[in-house]
């Protein structure tokens, strides 16, 4: 199964901007859904969302570490001792069973050029253009802080730039479990397990964003969407062909 070309999620992307553009009460549509006058976002503070809150910080360090260090055993690994020849059925038998599944299905996709790729990705997409360009300078007022749902600030359409003062605009939260849907594809595949769940967690997380009245659904899609874009174009400019990326690999760098 492949991913659509970036012509495609070009394209996706702009029409999606379009629509927004055209009918940006969507958002305050999707935001009603959770709010209620008088009482406000009711999820927020609650014990769902704040572990979707507070579990991607935990999962980008445990995640990015462990890639880190997988990389670092498949580059700089020691062969293992010799068993004893009583053992030695038995040992290779575990060998073939564990070590050499595991170094297989992770050790030997890590590569430094896969390594590199996932590092970019989080720190280009999730890191500078969501949090530190986006986030910081576009303005837009979060749905919890408008005034149709008992704010002060206006409401504006998500992509035009405001002067609200606000950090909506687009998802942090959002955009950094995209990237672990990225490393799930670009590690295992597209249609694993492995990224099965990862997508599991991106919905939750848009999900306990939106019902908290933190992020409107078009700041989460468009995280979504970057993130999306700068994994194809970065697989472009590291020359990693879809193949290339969900192969168990023979790189040694």
């Amino acid at each position: 199964m492949r991913s659509p070309s970036l012509l495609t999620l070009s394209i996706l992307f702009f029409a999606i901007a379009d629509l927004w553009l055209a009918f940006p009460e969507i958002d305050l549509a999707v935001a009603g859904l959770f709010s209620t006058p008088g009482v406000g976002f009711s999820a927020r503070g609650s014990a769902w969302e704040q572990f979707m809150y507070g579990s991607i910080d935990e999962l980008l360090v445990i995640v990015g570490l462990g890639l880190i260090g997988a990389w670092a055993i498949g580059r700089w690994r020691y062969p293992a001792r010799q068993p004893k020849p009583l053992y030695k059925s038995l040992y290779k038998s575990l060998y073939k069973s564990l070590y050499k599944s595991l170094y297989k299905s992770l050790y030997q996709r890590v590569t430094g050029r896969r390594l590199s790729f996932l590092l970019l990705l989080l720190a280009l997409v999730p890191g500078l253009i969501v949090n530190q360009i986006l986030k910081e300078h576009w303005g837009r007022a979060r749905p919890i802080q408008v005034e149709q749902f008992g704010g002060n600030r206006l409401f504006t359409p998500p992509f035009v730039i405001s002067n609200q003062r606000g950090g909506s605009f687009s998802s942090g939260h959002v955009a950094a479990a995209a990237w672990l849907v990225a490393v799930a594809v670009a590690l295992s595949g597209l249609g694993s397990a492995w990224s099965l769940l990862a997508l599991l967690y991106l919905l939750a997380m848009v999900l306990a964003r939106v019902a908290a009245g933190a992020h409107f659904l078009s700041d989460a899609l468009t995280s979504i969407l970057l993130v999306w874009m700068g994994y194809l174009v970065l697989q472009r400019l590291l020359h990693l062909d879809e193949s290339a990326v969900v192969s168990e690999g023979r790189e040694t760098a």
